[in-house]
């Protein structure tokens, strides 16, 4: 109930009972300041009261003796009526006691009537009216300062504390009474370094504010961490009379800070020393972060890649606009896709890497990037690869033993018709040709169906202990006869050679394929360089091509100066019927067949090639304490293919047996057909006289031709056995017959090599 402070006119309330005494304040304040006051005039308390309730009051004059109330409980029920209103005593008493009571009490001074004039009148209701609106002030601010969430003190220029806020207990456990009259040493904590109270003490005694944190400690012992602000306070003189200090307990920042801190560098350093990728991008695909074992793994230092367009320095050019596509996808429509791709090490080698991504947002939601996790896969995905090839094979080799069987009984008929036809045939007769014809055509089926069967590994291997250096010595003139007269031949054989074990036919047959493949390579001309050595493939190898077990190999290379092939030729070159000649130049099938002889033979091949660079193939075959067959290497030697001796055939398919007996018979030989094993036994009890040779099926329907071997061998002790089939080794392996000394004879054969192979059964 205060006036307005822009309205200059002070309206007082003046509680006097005397109107003598209220006309004379009324004139000494006129006479004092002319105009500035108005006037109110009431004689009781109650009469006060009732007119502060229904009127605006600036300040009030009051008498202590009034009919309705007398000494200080007059000032009493008036001061508790309305609250921060100033109230002036002016009384007939000139009683210190009275006065000093009243000013305890809450008045704003004490007049005695009689001894002030209107300028002293005037003067003090002035200064009481401020006086109040300054204590208003400064209760107002007391109240927010001590209700402030900061602990808030003040000390002298001695550092002694005079005044502590309430937060101020709170936080340190220390009550005012406590704090009062100490020092801050007392929340001083050995942790703190020197150093930082010197600094803060040498700061605001040079009468600059200091900040800070500090750690501290409370009344129980326990730390907090305060963040302090420190400031001198000076007077009008610009001497420092106070320090005012605010203080916030930030002990649960610091500890979120120190956690997140914590959790940070946990991260880093799983991200440091993890054995993956950590991958992250800004929106535009420049690298943000790679963690080492990224620059492990590519070669490439973090200057290199901070910085660089990924798909630029790191994915090869043949991924890069699918990969951009994708890294585009990924943050314009905010996915999280799994997905694989190579990247580029340093040297241009490829490496295969399984990602999972993670697009990385702002605090609006916007994508900023992308996160990757990546897992080196790449000899995984050699083994996934090698896996579909090998599923491919047994997929063909299925087809072509399911087949094998009946093609090459036909062909053995169809070949053997037809040399036994040009035996029969004269030189002049024009049906010569024609026959020549067939039986070529017959050998190109023949050829065919062990193709398939080599690269299926289903074909019978005559496995023999060969050295290499032989092989390619004697396929020598073949192969310049072969590669043509613009393409060199180098063989640079190693010396001391070790031996393995292997079909030397079919090693001779990889010579050959991969001479032919590296001709066509050459249009031009140049060089074909093979070599052999002894090599050791220790775990390193092994590592980075599976499925090779460390040990120890015979290598044969075969290295060429052609056009070589780009990675995604060379990921295709082993798989049947996948050929890079135009249509009707090439089965596709004969790197497909060098893949499945190696591979029968228990060994490994790999190829090296780059687009101009030429191309390498390299076969191991594991090494071999043993000594070399010399059957291996000596095919010039000549044998009889004619005989006179008793020879059973036993043969479950009349063509194929008609046309065997024929093939003997025009050699010379004597013979005895059974269409089943229960048959040939009849046939031998009632032969008296001896019977040299028993040709038999491996596959019968009754019985086995191993079965009736060993039921003869009880009857006739002295009778060779070879076996023939046109199954491929699977089933004949089944049957015991490609056992360790066993005679056998693969079908389709002509009439030379079963009379070649009777020969060397019947002298062996």
């Amino acid at each position: 109930m205060t006036r307005a402070e822009n309205d200059t006119t002070i309206r007082v309330l003046v509680v006097e009972d005397n109107p003598g005494d209220a006309r004379l304040i009324t004139e000494l304040l006129r006479d004092g300041e002319p105009g500035r006051f108005s006037f109110e005039i009431v004689d009781r308390v109650q009469r006060a009261l009732e007119h502060l309730r229904g009127a605006p009051v600036d300040v009030v004059l009051l008498d202590l003796d009034l009919p309705d109330s007398t000494g200080l409980a007059t000032f009493e029920r008036l001061h508790r009526a309305p609250p921060n209103l100033p109230i002036v005593v002016i009384s007939g008493m000139d009683d210190e006691r009275t006065a000093l009571d009243a000013v305890r009490a809450g008045a704003q001074d004490y007049l005695v009537k009689g001894l002030i004039d209107g300028h002293v009148l005037a003067r003090v209701l002035r200064y009481a009216i401020e006086r109040q609106r300054t204590e208003q002030w400064i209760h107002r601010l007391s109240m927010a300062v001590d209700q402030s969430p900061a602990a808030v003190f003040i000390t002298d220029p001695a550092g002694t504390i005079e005044y502590v806020n309430a937060r101020f207990t709170e936080i340190t456990g220390y009550t005012a009474a406590e704090a009062i009259g100490s020092t801050p040493r007392m929340l001083r904590s050995s942790l703190t370094p020197p150093d930082v109270y010197r600094d803060l003490w040498t700061t605001i005694l040079r009468g600059d504010p200091w900040r800070g944190e500090i750690l501290n400690r409370r009344k129980d012992g326990t730390l907090y961490w305060d963040a302090s602000w420190i400031s001198p306070i000076r007077d009008a003189g610009g001497r420092t009379t106070r320090f005012l200090a605010l203080q916030e307990d930030v002990t649960e920042r610091r500890a979120t800070e120190e956690a997140l801190r914590a959790s940070e560098q946990r991260l880093r350093t799983l991200f440091e020393t993890v054995n993956l990728i950590v991958l992250t991008l800004d929106a535009a695909g420049r690298v943000e972060y790679a963690n080492p074992f990224l620059l492990k793994l590519t070669g490439y230092t973090r200057e290199e890649v901070l910085g660089a367009d990924w798909f630029e320095r790191l994915i090869p050019e043949a991924h890069r606009p699918n990969m951009r596509g994708v890294f585009r996808n990924m943050i314009e429509q905010l996915l999280h896709p799994h997905y694989r791709n190579p990247i580029l090490t340093r040297t241009g080698a490829e490496r295969m890497i399984s990602w999972h991504n993670t697009v990385v947002r702002d605090a609006q939601g916007r994508p900023t990037g992308t996160l990757s996790i990546g897992e080196d896969i790449t000899e995984h995905a050699q083994l996934e690869a090698q896996l579909r090839q090998s599923q491919k094979m047994e997929a063909v080799g299925r087809l072509a033993g399911g087949v094998a069987h009946d093609f090459n009984n036909l062909l053995t008929v169809i070949l053997g018709t037809a040399e036994l036809m040009l035996f029969d045939t004269p030189a002049t007769d024009p049906r010569q040709a024609e026959l020549g014809e067939i039986r070529s055509a017959g050998e190109r089926a023949a050829a065919l169906t062990r193709q398939l069967l080599a690269f299926s590994r289903k074909q019978v291997l005559d496995v023999r202990v060969v050295d290499l250096n032989d092989l390619v010595v004697n396929l020598d003139r073949l192969l310049r006869r072969v590669i043509g007269e613009d393409v060199h031949l180098r063989t640079l054989p190693w010396v001391g050679l070790g031996a393995a074990r292997a079909d030397p036919g079919q090693i001779e047959q990889v010579i050959l394929n991969l001479a032919i493949n590296s001709r066509d390579a050459m249009p031009d001309g140049g060089t074909i360089t093979i070599e052999t050595a002894n090599v050791e493939l220790d775990e390193t190898y092994a590592a980075t091509h599976s499925p090779v077990q460390i040990g120890a190999y015979v290598m044969l290379a075969l290295s060429d100066t052609g056009t070589g092939m780009t990675a995604a030729t060379r990921a295709q070159i082993f798989e049947p019927f996948f050929t890079t000649k135009p249509a009707g130049k090439g089965t596709g099938l004969g790197l497909a067949t060098v893949y499945g002889i190696v591979n029968q033979s228990g060994g490994h091949i790999w190829v090296y090639s780059e687009p101009g660079q030429g191309t390498t193939f390299k076969i191991y075959l594991p090494r071999v304490d043993a000594s070399v067959d010399e059957a291996a290497t000596d095919s010039a030697r000549s044998e009889p293919l004619t005989g006179t001796e008793f020879i059973l055939v036993v043969e479950d398919d009349d063509t194929v047996r008609n046309v065997t007996s024929r093939m003997l018979e025009a050699r010379g030989y004597r013979v005895l057909l059974a269409g089943a094993g229960a048959e040939a036994l009849k046939l031998v009890e009632q032969h008296a006289g001896q019977i040299s040779l028993l040709i038999s099926d491996v596959v019968m329907p009754d019985m086995s031709g191993r079965e009736l071997a060993d039921r003869l061998a009880q009857i006739r002790p002295d009778m060779r056995v070879l076996f023939v089939s046109g199954y491929t080794d699977d089933t004949i392996a089944h049957h015991g017959v490609l056992e360790q000394g066993v005679n056998f004879l693969q079908k389709p054969f002509t009439p030379d090599a079963l009379a070649r192979m009777v020969r060397r059964v019947l002298d062996s």
